[in-house]
């Protein structure tokens, strides 16, 4: 059975309001699409995180994703991924002439060497040339 409240505890909510708790309406739908576009860009963990920012005037960052330079990073990133595959080939290759005493042998990985080197050589001159497309955009 619930008691019903004495005028004391009455009087006692009137004297303190809570200042820890708020609740705000946006009626108008336009307004709140633009509070939800707001709070994406944001990037903040929760929507009373991103409030308590507005309301106290704190900066954040926005974060936005240029979709034109989408195709520039993966591709850079697909001769990034080549460049350190042959990098880590050249490593092995620079280690097996220095623990392998023959001629013969060093010889055959001095050619793989080149090989590879010509191949970075390739790879380093197309993203050089991705770049300065992606500058002229």
């Amino acid at each position: 059975m619930q008691q019903e409240p004495t005028q004391h505890t009455k009087q006692k909510s009137l004297e303190k309001p809570r200042w820890d708790n708020w609740h705000v309406r946006l009626p108008n739908p336009k307004d709140q699409q633009k509070v939800i576009a707001l709070f994406h860009k944001s990037r903040a963990a929760t929507k009373s995180d991103f409030v308590r920012a507005r309301l106290l005037d704190e900066h954040f960052k926005v974060i936005t994703v240029d979709k034109s330079a989408m195709e520039y990073y993966r591709k850079l990133s697909d001769l990034t991924a080549q460049i350190h595959k042959i990098g880590v080939l050249y490593n092995q290759a620079v280690r097996a002439i220095n623990s392998y005493h023959s001629v013969k042998t060093a010889q055959l990985l001095l050619g793989k060497l080149e090989q590879l080197s010509a191949q970075i050589m390739v790879l380093q001159q197309q993203a050089i040339r991705l770049t300065l497309d992606y500058r002229k955009l």
